[in-house]
Order: structure tokens, then C-alpha cells, then sequence
């Protein structure tokens, strides 16, 4: 059945959940608008498979076969998160598909929050090496293993990520190391469903694992403490409540990213994939 542009229903949340296995970051709310007929035309160049912005029985059977990314959160949970660092794909090439500096602390990051201050030219090239050309790895040696500056973004400022080659990396180099960090400092995360897992991935991405206070007045990981201490206890269901509690950290007129964002791994944990139409 041949699925286009402004067809809805059960056969296009069937063809966005398999599109979602390749990074499409689409919501699975079954309507065949723009951003799924973009999400086709990626994975029919990524796929090799040249055609237009909608799905034949060819299309949709080599996407029914690809295997999910990232199985411990699944396809669905990779969604989430990529969609809490960079919004949407639309957004992705509006605004990161070119290298980034997101803040003082950060080193320039390209990509789904790949932060090139913790990478040498070794290990870029073994993330990176297949997806972007000599010459684009040799344009960003000069930021490498630094703490960002507007000086060092203006370098390589015109360098350009693509979302296929960013999204590979993100699957199966960024979230791999990211879940080993999240499992040191919440081991029983391992025995999790998918989607409490991907809530608590989706924490540790963002704050990163540290446990200790740098405030003393401010505690600023007191929940992440806590939440460790309700894993080992078994107490799942009282997760979301310091989720919910880490946002008196943040401003809400300047960081209201944050407090969606803990807002919505907090509902994730609560009612599941489905209530975030990512399943």
C-alpha cells in the first residue's frame, strides 16, 4: 500500500515507528505531513533507495526489516532524547547541523550534543571517520580537547553535520557511553522497561553522573542522590517525584527547556512511550 502526503491512520504510525529506527526524531501521531515526507527522502538517500516523499511496499518493507537501534531503550527512547537535545529534524537542520558552542563550560559540539572538548583527533575519526570526510575531520582538529570560544566556533562555523551521519553517531557511539555512565550510578536501571531507562539515559545526557554537591547551600544533586537511593529500595514508582523536584534549579524565564524536559522524563517514567506518541 502506498502511503503519500496527507494520508493518516495506523499505516503511517507503523511507517513513522520504522522511520524512527534510522533517527527520524517523528512523533507517531499518524499523520503524513511534512516532517515524515523529509524523514522518506533521508532514508531513501541513506538507504539508497532513490524515489519520492512517500512510501511504496519496497520502502516500507527494507524499513520493517532493519533492526531497532538501540534495543535497551528502543527506537522509541532514542526519539525522546534526541528530540530533548535538538528538538526536531527541522530544527536539527536549522540550527546544529553546523557546529555549536552551547555554553561557557562546553567545548564546540557538533552533531546530537557530541561535545568535541572530550574528543581527540583519535577518537573523531573512529566516531566519525566513516560518516564525514578527511577534510571536514581535519577543519575541526583546531577545537579539539578545548573549552569552547566564539573565536574557536568562528573556525569552523560553516562546517556542516549531516542529521543521517549525526543520528548514526548518536546511536551507536554518544548512547552507548552515555547508558554505561547512567548504569554506574544506577545499576538497576539495567532491569528497567525501555522507557524508564531511556528517562533516566535522557537525565544523565543532560546533567551527566556526577553525585556530589559543588553549592553546599544550593544541593544541587540532592534528587539525583535521592532517585539512587529509591532504585536500590525498589520505590520505582516515587522516580518521577524528584524528577520533578530538580526544577527548582532553573529559572523558568530563561531555562524552561530544563523544566520541560524534567517535566517530560517524569511523564515518560509515569505512563510510557505512548503518552509522549513516540510508540
Amino acid at each position: 500500500m502506498l502511503l503519500k502526503p496527507g494520508d493518516r491512520g495506523p499505516a503511517v504510525q507503523a511507517l513513522q515507528r520504522d522511520l524512527n529506527k534510522l533517527g527520524s526524531m517523528l512523533l507517531v501521531d499518524g499523520d503524513f505531513g511534512p516532517a515524515t515526507g523529509d524523514a522518506i527522502l533521508d532514508a531513501r538517500n541513506a538507504l539508497k533507495l532513490p524515489g519520492q516523499a512517500e512510501a511504496d511496499d519496497t520502502l516500507q518493507q527494507t524499513l520493517q526489516a532493519i533492526p531497532d537501534p538501540f534495543p535497551a531503550i528502543t527506537a522509541a527512547g532514542v526519539t525522546f532524547i534526541a528530540r530533548a537535545e535538538v528538538t526536531s529534524p527541522r530544527e536539527y537542520r536549522r540550527k546544529y547541523k553546523n557546529p555549536i558552542w552551547p555554553s561557557a563550560e562546553s567545548g564546540i559540539t557538533i552533531g546530537i550534543g557530541y561535545d568535541l572538548a572530550f574528543a581527540g583527533e583519535a577518537q573523531l575519526r573512529q566516531d566519525w571517520g566513516d560518516h564525514l570526510p578527511p577534510d571536514v575531520i581535519g577543519r575541526l582538529r583546531p577545537v579539539l580537547l578545548k573549552k569552547g570560544s566564539a573565536e574557536l566556533l568562528a573556525e569552523v562555523r560553516d562546517v556542516e553535520i549531516p542529521l543521517v551521519s549525526a543520528m548514526h553517531v548518536f546511536h551507536h557511539r554518544t548512547l552507548p557511553e552515555f547508558d554505561r555512565k547512567m548504569l554506574a550510578i544506577y545499576p538497576e536501571a539495567k532491569d528497567l522497561p525501555p522507557a524508564r531507562r531511556a528517562a533516566l539515559m535522557s537525565l544523565v545526557y543532560n546533567r551527566g553522573n556526577r553525585l556530589e554537591d559543588r553549592n553546599p547551600d544550593l544541593q544541587e544533586r540532592r534528587e539525583m542522590r535521592k532517585i539512587r537511593e529509591l532504585l536500590a529500595a525498589g520505590e520505582f514508582d516515587v522516580v518521577p517525584e524528584q524528577l520533578e523536584l530538580m526544577t527548582r534549579l532553573w529559572d523558568p524565564d530563561r531555562l524552561a527547556g530544563l523544566i520541560r524536559r524534567r517535566q517530560d522524563e517524569a511523564r515518560l517514567w509515569r505512563s510510557g512511550f505512548e503518552a509522549l506518541q513516540l510508540a
